[in-house]
């Protein structure tokens, strides 16, 4: 039976359990779980004897390698508080994030990172900590797609409780080889990939980051078995032409957000595998997980997830604007609460005091839950547009439009209206042969949607802009596509 762990016992647990079997492959890097046990543990003393003490913040800028994963680790060993910060940003978004983390120590790249590791193989091991899993162990910075990132904090238990219950969640057999090609900032990758390896005893291939033109040939020739992406790389996937595709072991992938349960099925049997789709977020990898019932519906992200063990009572509300409880079927904010939850976030406690309320956290996901108990998600509140007094929800003329054979993904905005208020625009990009035109889908939404929710303007466009974890920047989105509506009729 698991008990709840610090990520430090954690990786000492699994030493112990494991040894010499394979744990990390990185091209032509090997590591067992118990070489990366000493070097997490000779990392953290390295850590402490430069003078990073317990709760300093650790500034990581690495990119997916053993190495950084390491120095992560080691961070967390030392009882220090590692940032993992994206290594493609520019110097500001880099001034920015130090200024608000204000580090002890910053290892800004790979190099610093290497030279660290190459020191710290020199000393001798630190002891593994004791500690409270309910304690912070590391600062997610968010991918900031309509404000500045902020740094959410995340608890041992986050990562250790999610590591545990990863293979339930998926359904995954005893003997798995998982892939990691989402970035180590991002918490998908620390908790779902990594934290996961290190529970059940995997070795975890990482790669630099997802690479679509070599995905099949790489899945085969690693003999990996199930890999987490998030919905834009399996819809750049599923575009391929068929010569692309490799067979191999590939049979598992973890979606979040995935694609509308048509294209999930059609992609399923295209490849031979499963899509397993959920809802998870820095701020609580404890969200949601489909189920028999949910993967037929569109939008649905499943029920609340259940740790194997019981050792996470997970509960979630619906809160309606008015702030009253939702009735079952009516549309409000989804709230959770269970021990994974976020404390708060670094150096915010005035965006701290908006986002939990009495330990729930208010995800500012719109949604509501159904008959069968699966969660739909309409949109983010923040996303929700205004017009002629009333909201709507970006999320539900998006589902309409991917439901026309010419339309391969679409984003939804708002936009200045010159009436007050908002105009609803639908940006496009269409299957390859597609010809709808403008008309041709607000016609199709007219014959779905409500007449106030049916997109003024469409605009057809060849890809999205995105952030660093693969999600339609719609910020960027609108900026882009102002201009080319300031002289369109309408």
């Amino acid at each position: 039976m698991p008990t709840l762990l610090t990520v430090p016992r954690l990786v000492d647990d699994a030493a112990r359990r494991f040894g010499e079997a394979p744990f990390l492959i990185a091209g032509d890097e090997r590591f067992t779980f118990a070489q990366a046990a000493a070097t997490v543990a000779r990392a953290a003393s390295w850590l402490r004897a430069q003078g990073v003490a317990r709760g300093d913040r650790v500034l990581l800028g690495g990119s997916n390698t053993p190495a950084t994963i390491f120095a992560w680790l080691g961070a967390i060993h030392a009882g220090a508080v590692p940032a993992a910060i994206n290594p493609a940003l520019t110097e500001s978004e880099r001034d920015y994030l130090a200024t608000d983390l204000q580090p002890q120590l910053a290892l800004a790249d790979d190099a610093a990172i290497a030279a660290a590791l190459a020191e710290a193989a020199t000393v001798e091991p630190l002891p593994v900590p004791d500690g409270d899993p309910s304690d912070v162990a590391a600062i997610v910075y968010t991918s900031g797609t309509t404000s500045r990132p902020k740094g959410a904090l995340v608890r041992h238990l986050a990562y250790t409780a999610a590591g545990q219950s990863m293979r339930t969640w998926l359904g995954l057999g005893a003997q798995e080889r998982p892939w990691c090609v989402l970035p180590f900032f991002h918490i998908n990758a620390q908790a779902y990939s990594l934290a996961t390896a290190l529970a059940n005893g995997w070795p975890l291939t990482v790669s630099p980051k997802f690479r679509a033109s070599t995905f099949w040939r790489d899945a085969a020739d690693y003999g990996v078995t199930a890999v987490n992406l998030i919905g834009a790389m399996v819809a750049i996937l599923e575009r391929q032409p068929p010569e692309m595709f490799v067979p191999g072991d590939l049979r598992v992938i973890y979606a979040a957000p995935a694609l509308d349960p048509p294209q999930n099925r059609a992609f399923e049997t295209r490849f031979g595998l499963r899509i397993v789709t959920g809802f998870g977020m820095s701020e609580n990898t404890f969200g949601t997980i489909e189920t028999a019932t949910s993967r037929a519906k569109q939008s649905s992200i499943g029920a609340p997830r259940v740790h194997p063990g019981g050792l996470v009572p997970n509960d979630l509300r619906i809160v309606a604007q008015d702030g009253a409880l939702a009735a079952r079927g009516e549309s409000g904010e989804l709230q959770f609460r269970n021990a994974a939850v976020t404390p708060g976030y670094w150096n915010a406690p005035e965006i701290t005091a908006r986002t939990l309320d009495d330990g729930w956290l208010r995800t500012g996901d719109a949604g509501f839950v159904d008959e069968d108990g699966d969660v739909t998600l309409v949109g983010r509140y923040k996303e929700m547009i205004r017009r002629r007094g009333e909201n709507i929800a970006p999320r539900e003329v998006e589902d309409v439009l991917v439901l026309h054979p010419d339309v391969h993904e679409a984003a939804v905005i708002g936009v200045p209206s010159a009436l007050s208020e908002e105009d609803v625009v639908a940006c496009v990009i269409r299957t390859p042969g597609g010809t709808a035109d403008e008309e041709t889908l607000r016609a199709w939404c007219r014959e779905r949607l409500a007449p106030y929710k049916v997109p003024l303007h469409v605009v057809f466009r060849e890809t999205f802009p995105l952030t660093p974890t693969m999600r339609v920047a719609k910020e960027t989105l609108k900026a882009e596509v102002l201009p080319l509506l300031a002289e369109a009729p309408r």
